[in-house]
């Protein structure tokens, strides 16, 4: 694998993230994330969404990290540092660990969780919500096996060993290519309720029902529209006509370029030559609310 040297937590180190998929990304991938959605990892992936500010658990958790890993050294009899690694048979996938032995056989993923989860670590149960994570990790390292060490104070951790799980591994790595390739396409994953905020207020409601009963007007008048173009071209028997106000003239353009059947742009990378990402938004018919 091949080991980055990258300081965690830097611009550069966040630059990265995003031209890979990284750990704390398999549990979104995998549907165990109850903050994220793989839309919003897509759009995080794109640059399409605000920066995530700090919330006061994420920020706990970088400051306890170095007394953390401290702790484990001392618990281990191992001494490890932090690295950033990027996976030799997949390309794609990379991941940041919070320590990692000078040997490289001995690997730890530090979490300063809320008091459910450090119970539950207490009792030797790794959260559904970090086991993708700690599989990805494996996966990256090639290892078989990872501490998850869940640290509250110097008197309160609990260290859990997590052995390899390939079945879960491979069927990770197919979702997450898949995902991945979506990134790489600009195609979005299909959005879940989880990814629209929900509006219920009277303002909305009327500036609602305005826009649908004028979409129902255009809809209605467009139709007419291209029924009575439809008569006029066919009465005027392949001539261009006038009269009655109107002109009709045939217009003739060439057709597309199928950039994709050209054997010299085979292999060409065309991306570099694409413009600026355009936002729009999109507004459809939703429940059972009409005009």
């Amino acid at each position: 694998m091949g080991v980055l040297q990258l300081e965690q937590g830097t611009q550069e180190w966040l630059d990265w993230r995003k031209t890979i998929i990284g750990g704390s990304d398999a549990p979104v991938i995998m549907g165990f994330n109850q903050w994220s959605t793989q839309y919003n990892l897509w759009e995080d992936k794109l640059g399409l969404s605000k920066p995530k500010v700090d919330n006061f658990a994420m920020s706990r958790g970088r400051e306890l990290e170095p007394v953390a890993r401290d702790v484990f050294e001392r618990e281990t009899l191992t001494c490890v540092s932090p690295q950033v690694v990027v996976s030799d048979e997949y390309g794609w996938m990379g991941a940041s660990f919070d320590g990692v032995s000078e040997c490289g056989k001995v690997a730890v993923e530090i979490k300063c969780p809320g008091d459910k989860a450090h119970e539950m670590a207490k009792n030797k149960i790794v959260p559904d919500y970090y086991y993708p994570q700690l599989q990805h990790s494996i996966a990256v390292k090639n290892l078989d096996m990872i501490f998850y060490f869940s640290f509250k104070n110097e008197s309160d951790y609990a260290l859990i060993e997590v052995k390899r799980n390939q079945d879960y591994i491979d069927d990770m790595v197919q979702k997450e290519w898949g995902f991945w390739e979506r990134v790489r396409n600009f195609e979005a994953p299909e959005m879940i309720s989880r990814d629209f905020v929900s509006v219920d207020t009277n303002e909305w409601d009327r500036a609602a029902r305005d826009y649908l009963l004028a979409k129902n007007n255009v809809e209605l008048w467009t139709k007419k529209l291209d029924e009575y173009r439809d008569h006029l071209i066919e009465m005027a028997n392949n001539s261009n006509c006038i009269g009655g106000g109107l002109r009709l003239t045939k217009t003739t353009r060439k057709g597309a370029v199928n950039y994709k059947n050209i054997p010299e742009l085979v292999g060409v990378d065309l991306e570099k030559y694409r413009g600026k990402t355009v936002i729009g938004w999109r507004l459809d018919k939703y429940g059972d609310k009409t005009a």
